[in-house]
C-alpha cells in the first residue's frame, strides 16, 4: 500500500511539474518606466505607491493624454467599469481608494500633470474628516476648506487650460456622524464653484440623501454594499447617468476615437 501510495504522489508531482507556470496577467505585464520611477520614489512617504505605480502601468501618458480624468478616492477607485459605463467619453480611472485631498496633492505630478487632462473629476470626502486631528466640526471644515482651496489653485496652476469638477461628498449611512459636516463642505464647495471660472460644481447629494427632509432617502442601505460607505455596482450607474454623463456632455468632452 506505502509503495501504491508513493506512487500516485509521484505520478501526480510529475504532472504538476510537467504544468508551465502561468504568471497572472498583471504580473507578467511590463513594468513601465513611469511606474518603476514612481515605485523609485524614496522621498515620498506615501503609502500609495503600488497603487500609483498600478495607475501608471494602466495609462501611457504618451498616448493617453488630453483626456477626461477621474481623481479622488474609493467610490471612483472601486468603479472598474468606469469607462465602459461613461462611453463614449475618453476617461481614466486615477482614484486610489481611501485617499485624502492630501494624498491627491503628493501624486498630482504622476497622476494629473503628465496627462495634461482637459476635465478633471474630483471626488473626496469623509477620509479627510476621519483622519483630521482638529478639535471641533468647525475646525475640521475649516481645516479641509482651507486645503481644498490651495489644492485647486495649485492644479490650476499647473493646468491652466483644464476644467475642474467638484462632485459633491457623498452622504454616507455608514459614517452618519459626517453628515452634517459634510452637507457644509458641499454648501462651501458649491459657493467656491461659483466664484471660479475653472471650477465646476456637481450637486448629487440626492443620490442618497433628502435635505429638505434631512434624511437618507428611502431604502439607502440598498444603494452600498455592506459596509454602507461605498456604493453599489447599480448606485454607481445611477450616479453616472444623473448627474456625471449630463456634466460631461455640457463640457463637451474629449470622446474616443
Amino acid at each position: 500500500m506505502k509503495r501504491l501510495v508513493k506512487f500516485v504522489v509521484c505520478v501526480l508531482m510529475a504532472g504538476i511539474l510537467a504544468v508551465p507556470f502561468a504568471m497572472p496577467a498583471a504580473a507578467a505585464r511590463e513594468m513601465s518606466e513611469l511606474a518603476q520611477e514612481i515605485k523609485g520614489r524614496d522621498d515620498i512617504d506615501n503609502n500609495w505607491k503600488g497603487a500609483i505605480s498600478n495607475i501608471a502601468n494602466a495609462y501611457d501618458p504618451a498616448e493617453r493624454n488630453h483626456d477626461t480624468i477621474f481623481y479622488g478616492a474609493s467610490n471612483f477607485y472601486r468603479w472598474k467599469t468606469m469607462e465602459e459605463d461613461l462611453a463614449p467619453y475618453s476617461v481614466q480611472n486615477h482614484a486610489f481608494g481611501g485617499s485624502t485631498d492630501k494624498d491627491l496633492d503628493v501624486w498630482a505630478e504622476y497622476m494629473l500633470y503628465l496627462y495634461e487632462p482637459v476635465i478633471v473629476f474630483f471626488q473626496t470626502g469623509s477620509n479627510d474628516y476621519v483622519e483630521s486631528e482638529a478639535e471641533t466640526d468647525e475646525l475640521k471644515i475649516k481645516e479641509a476648506m482651507d486645503f481644498k482651496k490651495e489644492m485647486f489653485a495649485k492644479f490650476h496652476e499647473n493646468l491652466p487650460d483644464a476644467t475642474f469638477v467638484i462632485m459633491s461628498g457623498i452622504l454616507l449611512p455608514g459614517r452618519p456622524e459626517y453628515v452634517d459636516m459634510t452637507l457644509e463642505i458641499n454648501d462651501q464647495l458649491k459657493e467656491l464653484c461659483d466664484e471660479t471660472d475653472y471650477l465646476e460644481f456637481v450637486d448629487a447629494e440626492a443620490l442618497t440623501y433628502n435635505r429638505e427632509a434631512h434624511e437618507f432617502v428611502d431604502d439607502v442601505e440598498s444603494l452600498f454594499i455592506e459596509d454602507q460607505i461605498h456604493l453599489t455596482e447599480e448606485a454607481r450607474i445611477a450616479w453616472a447617468e444623473n448627474w456625471i454623463l449630463p456634466k460631461l456632455e455640457e463640457l463637451n468632452a474629449p470622446v474616443t476615437d
